[in-house]
């Protein structure tokens, strides 16, 4: 391919060109990024914007087309994933212009017939390990060419008041049931109070609430409820909104994440509730029996890889693995926390079958714990995640 461009867009191109080429995988991309616009700041907004989009832009096709030159496949990648709105695919590639507000199938076949032909299962690393429960598997894998939205949850009490100020800030949004959606990177903390009337919570995550009613909904005490890898505490505080008198634990292994979830905790009023640290992979607790144990284990995260397509070109088959044993770990190691009776709510935001049917027979193979319900929950087709989700229970 010629390119016979001088200025910006040359510019751009060749940036993103050496980017990927460095870019090892080890840091999250949008880290990298910031580090490198931090050493070179000859870089404009506008420059660090589209030589982002390039970037992301060439991650969202995989494995695709890597016996092509770098160029080649980030022009391929920009024609699928944006509408070209700099001018670059009408500049670089004019055979491609007509196109670019056609479906997708239609621009799939013209780089087929451009010699790019793109197979699902060269965009999503280990395709053939996809979990059996997911739906329209192919569909799943071209969601990744698209980036997906952003979700709030909001909190109890709330929901006239987030409508009204969202609905004066003029900014576009969609509201329903109690999940605000809005375009991806929307700034919205100028207009609603960030963990006290919304959660920046993904609409697969705040399905998760319908398991966790349901087993709150079973006790009929004040019930032991243990977030056993707590994160930021989105299912803590979803938890907790559900049923307000839950006895509530929380833990996660890092001191640092059980410092910011203290400060999530007292933006969103939650104050009576128990944290520790410990790493569960390692050694169980040393003290607790719960009526709900929520694990939300370490996982690929494949279900998330929209937001972060990166790992769509550097997830091994040896990191998958790494992560079905950490999960196998923690299960052993808080099997002996949850009480007679109890129940066990397991949820990955995975896709691959070892770390979710496979996890579940695992669990009701080398535990005493009764399955009651698994399934996928599907983001993709509304711009969310992909979350897997079972429910355990432990015999009296």
């Amino acid at each position: 391919m010629s390119f016979d461009l001088n200025g910006r867009l040359y510019s751009h191109i060749n940036t993103a060109e050496v980017l990927i080429g460095h870019y090892d995988g080890d840091l999250p991309f949008h880290h990298y990024l910031r580090n490198f616009f931090r050493e070179h700041s000859k870089y404009g907004s506008r420059d660090r914007k589209q030589i982002s989009k390039l970037c992301y832009a060439y991650f969202r096709t995989g494995a695709a087309w890597l016996d092509k030159p770098v160029k080649e496949k980030i022009l391929g990648s920009y024609f699928l994933c944006h509408e070209d709105q700099d001018g670059m695919i009408d500049l670089l590639k004019p055979a491609w212009k007509d196109h670019l507000q056609h479906g997708l199938d239609d621009k799939l076949e013209l780089l087929r017939n451009h010699g790019l032909p793109l197979s699902p299962d060269k965009i999503f690393p280990l395709y053939e390990h996809l979990s059996d429960q997911l739906d329209y598997r192919d569909g799943f894998v071209f969601s990744h060419l698209i980036q997906p939205r952003l979700f709030l949850r909001i909190r109890p009490g709330k929901h006239e008041q987030v409508a009204n100020a969202l609905r004066s800030s003029g900014v576009p949004h969609n509201i329903f049931d109690d999940t605000v959606e809005l375009a991806n990177a929307t700034d919205i903390s100028h207009v609603l109070a960030i963990d006290k009337d919304v959660l920046v919570q993904d609409l697969s995550s705040q399905r998760t609430g319908s398991y966790i009613r349901g087993v709150l909904d079973l006790i009929n005490h004040k019930p032991g409820v243990w977030d056993c890898c707590a994160a930021s505490g989105g299912k803590s505080i979803l938890a907790h909104d559900i049923r307000k008198d839950i006895d509530l634990t929380v833990s996660d292994v890092r001191p640092s994440i059980i410092q910011n979830l203290k400060h999530r905790f007292e933006r969103a009023g939650i104050r009576d509730y128990k944290s520790f640290v410990s790493d569960l992979s390692v050694s169980p607790p040393a003290s607790g029996s719960f009526d709900l144990v929520i694990a939300d284990v370490p996982c690929s995260g494949s279900g998330t890889w929209g937001r972060t397509p990166e790992e769509l070109c550097h997830f091994s088959s040896d990191s998958l693995q790494r992560y079905r044993l950490i999960q196998e770990k923690i299960i052993r190691n808080i099997r002996r926390a949850i009480r007679p009776g109890g129940h066990l709510l397991y949820f990955t935001c995975s896709v691959y079958r070892e770390e979710n049917e496979g996890m579940a027979s695992f669990i009701t193979s080398n535990t005493d714990l009764v399955l009651n319900n698994m399934e996928i929950q599907s983001g993709w087709e509304s711009g969310a995640d992909n979350m897997f989700m079972a429910w355990f229970s432990a015999p009296v």
